[in-house]
């Protein structure tokens, strides 16, 4: 999942220009055996990136789907400035039936390149094709070392999650699909670090060396010893061993800039090889040694008591699960990327405790003197939410007009169609001024809303103008039952919208 980079501890020894468009990358070299050349091996270049769908500019195409369409430039340059590898292609996006499904999307793009040894540099560029002003463009240097006459380490890729499938995708490994993480950034609600490597010309160690020992560790430095207890050691004991994946518990691991270590050693523990890489972790709520006895003691590890906070003396004391659950939903129309994700994690598996943590959290970062205050303010709000937009037994704060309307208040002017000729019915918000979620000030913001069919109970976000949120060119496709829209000219839409 997506998360902006905004941690003050950040080091940046590659950059991302953004204008809109928002994309997180990373990369790592790996090497192949040569088809030819017995005891060569070939390095080749895995780069990875991820594109936030709220971030792009869509389309519909001829089968009424909405996709957007990005222009991928990759270029590969070497330390006198000569083009290596030049990829340029266009990418599509899974077509999806109506706006509400484009939050769903995965953009995710896996490619590889042979290279050579050397200083190289790394670009990518990529232009939405729906609004050629929204670029992001990424840039990193790395050196690909030559192949040694000893064992080494191949690039150090982090991953999202990893698990065993036989499906043909890029991203399969050795019978595992590696989804690759494309940021070196772990937020609170990411308790653990996984990692993939590969290690080469294991055969050239004498047998007198082994076994090997394979140490995985974080430090605080590069070159430093382990941080903590944060360290995984794993006896090698047959040479035709090549790649290795796990995972680190990284709850404890305060907030701070730390370097995960992968050493190999002889059996005397003397390092033949290692490799690092740079990753920072920002931890609101560190687990601590207290907290993990009580987790070993707890009986329900799923609702452990942790005495950080008395949760029986606050404001949320009147609520059961259910309504804490409840009381979730309706802070996601509020919460940025990492909140959601956080929120989406806690309804697929309650645990009440961090539940109610996670709430009170959130008013007391809006008012520290009196959260419940802050709490009242915004349940007032759910509950004119409620009162406007409820709908067949669905509570109006999980529409999708409530949730604009708890997102960026009410508008300053509705128009509602329900009979227009030619067109399905629909409903437009007009904002003099709003805020978007980035913090950036839009003069008259537009969403416009329809109903899928005559017969729907609710109306549906089809296409906006506010950055982050779903930007549909193709609505009128949606919105018109007549083929060619020549009749709706006069259309209240067109008013309002027109080319917005």
């Amino acid at each position: 999942m997506l998360r902006r980079l905004s941690f003050t501890l950040l080091l940046v020894v590659s950059f991302i220009q953004v204008h809109a468009l928002e994309a997180a990358f990373s990369h790592a070299v790996f090497y192949l055996a040569d088809p030819i050349y017995e005891g060569k091996i070939n390095p080749y270049l895995e780069a990875y990136w991820q594109i936030n769908p709220a971030k792009l500019r869509y389309n519909t195409n001829a089968d009424k789907k909405t996709i957007a369409r990005i222009k991928t430039e990759v270029t590969i340059t070497n330390d006198t400035g000569h083009v290596v590898k030049n990829d340029l292609y266009v990418y599509e996006t899974k077509p999806v039936d109506n706006a509400g499904q484009l939050q769903y999307l995965n953009i995710l793009e896996l490619k590889r390149y042979f290279i050579a040894p050397g200083k190289l540099k790394l670009n990518v560029k990529l232009t939405d094709l729906n609004d050629t002003t929204n670029v992001t463009v990424y840039n990193d240097s790395f050196t690909v070392l030559p192949q040694g006459s000893g064992p080494f380490y191949g690039g150090i890729e982090l991953l999202d999650t990893s698990y065993v499938s036989d499906i043909r995708t890029p991203f399969r490994k050795h019978g595992k699909q590696n989804i690759p993480l494309c940021e070196s950034f772990f937020d609170t609600y990411r308790d653990k670090l996984n990692y993939y490597t590969e290690l080469y010309q294991v055969e050239k160690v004498n047998s007198s060396d082994m076994p090997l020992f394979q140490s995985v560790f974080i430090s605080k430095k590069q070159g430093e010893g382990v941080f903590g207890s944060l360290i995984k050691i794993d006896t090698i004991v047959n040479k035709e061993s090549t790649y290795f994946s796990g995972s680190l518990d990284i709850s404890s691991l305060p907030s701070g800039n730390y370097y995960l270590n992968i050493s190999l050693g002889d059996k005397l523990h003397q390092t033949i090889t290692s490799k690092t890489l740079f990753f920072q972790r920002m931890n609101t709520k560190p687990i601590t040694k207290e907290m993990i006895a009580k987790r070993s003691a707890a009986i329900d590890t799923s609702l452990e008591v942790v005495n950080v906070l008395d949760m029986t003396k606050t404001f949320l004391k009147k609520y059961d699960l259910p309504q804490i659950t409840a009381i979730l939903k309706m802070l996601l129309p509020v919460s940025d990327v990492t909140s959601a994700r956080a929120i989406e994690g806690f309804l697929k598996k309650p645990e009440e405790l961090y539940m109610r943590y996670f709430i009170y959290n959130y008013f007391l970062t809006k008012d520290a003197e009196k959260p419940e205050k802050a709490w009242k303010e915004y349940s007032a709000k759910v509950k004119e939410a409620n009162r406007l937009y409820t709908a067949h037994g669905k509570p109006g704060y999980e529409t999708e007009r409530g949730f604009m309307f708890l997102r960026y208040g009410a508008p300053s002017e509705v128009v509602t169609s329900v009979n227009e000729s030619g067109a399905l019915p629909y409903e437009i918000w007009q904002y003099n001024t709003l805020t978007e979620t980035g913090g950036k000030e839009l003069a008259n913001a537009v969403i416009l809303f329809y109903k899928t069919s005559q017969s729907d109970f609710d109306f549906r976000v089809l296409h906006t103008n506010i950055g982050g949120e779903p930007h549909n060119n193709g609505w009128r496709a949606f919105l018109y039952t007549n083929q060619d829209g020549g009749n709706n000219m006069n259309s209240r839409a067109e008013q309002y919208i027109g080319t917005k």
